[in-house]
Formats: structure tokens, C-alpha cells, sequence
């Protein structure tokens, strides 16, 4: 558009039909605990999301959480996915360059979430996040669950390898 006024205002009766033919295509490296690591040849207009759908994601052991977006040696992002997945937010979504290195760490914390819940699942933690995150994430309770229901709480002492209920 600033091509078009431009040029219309400065030169008289001439118009101005711009189009893009081709897109340039760029190399990313998808490192770690991605599906299928590897280098892959994207958009150019392309960013972390759309090359995650592009390499079928991340594996069963791999974070969505704390993927970290390396350029030129230099960490300029940690992406967390689930922002996308459980708030439709792009906010943090980083537009890739040429180069540009996805790492997929190990997950590092899990909560399972079962019984009355509307998306019973595990879902990977990160620390600062409560049980109203948790259950967040789960989607909240299903509809038919009863106001004073309890919930229970266990947990893996690391240490010891024991379970432990409240």
C-alpha cells in the first residue's frame, strides 16, 4: 500500500499492482526430543508452531513446555506450546530465520489428571503452577461433578520411590 499511494501521488494517471510470486524457503534444524529431528526447508514466513505441525511434533518424552528457539549460538526464545494448544494464543509464537535451531528438551514434570474432569490426561507441569492450573488444563470439571466432591492428591516420593496420598 505505501508503494501504491507513493507512487500514484507522484506520478500522474500511473498504477501499481504488486503481487509475490515466490516465497523464499528457509533451513531450520529441529534438535532433541522432536518426532522426527532433523533439518527441514520451510517458509520463509514460517514460525516455531508451523514448524512443529510441519515435523509431526514432538515425541512422547519431549516438552511442549520449554522449547528453546537458538539463533546465530544465541538463545532468543523459549516457546510453550500449550499456550496454543489450551488458549489459541500466538503471542509467543517466534517468526524463524534461516539457521534458526528448535530444541525439544525431556519433559521434566507430569501430572495426571483422571476421573471427572472434561479432558482427563497427563499434562507436563512447570514449576510456579498450582492444582488450579492442573485442573486448567484438564478443562475444569465435567458437568455432573458434586459441588463438595473431594479431590485426591498423590505424588512419587523421588527419594524413597513410595506413593504418597492427601
Amino acid at each position: 500500500i505505501l508503494l501504491k499511494n507513493k507512487v500514484e501521488s507522484e506520478l500522474i494517471g500511473v498504477q501499481v499492482t504488486l503481487s509475490i510470486q515466490d516465497l523464499r524457503s528457509i533451513s531450520i534444524y529441529l534438535v532433541g526430543e522432536s518426532y522426527k529431528p532433523g533439518k527441514y526447508i520451510i517458509s520463509g514466513l514460517s514460525s516455531v508452531t508451523n514448524a512443529l505441525f510441519a515435523s509431526g511434533g514432538v515425541s512422547k518424552s519431549g516438552s511442549l513446555r520449554n522449547i528453546s528457539i537458538r539463533r546465530n549460538g544465541k538463545l532468543i526464545s523459549t516457546y510453550d506450546f500449550y499456550n496454543f494448544l489450551l488458549k489459541g494464543s500466538v503471542e509467543s509464537d517466534v517468526n524463524l530465520q534461516d539457521g534458526d535451531v528448535i530444541f525439544v528438551p525431556f519433559i521434566e514434570n507430569r501430572v495426571t489428571m483422571g476421573g471427572a474432569f472434561k479432558r482427563p490426561h497427563v499434562y507436563e507441569f512447570i514449576e510456579g503452577e498450582t492444582l488450579k492450573d492442573a485442573i486448567y488444563m484438564a478443562g475444569g470439571y465435567k458437568t455432573n461433578v458434586v459441588f463438595d466432591s473431594q479431590l485426591e492428591h498423590s505424588s512419587i516420593n523421588k527419594a524413597s520411590s513410595k506413593r504418597i496420598t492427601s
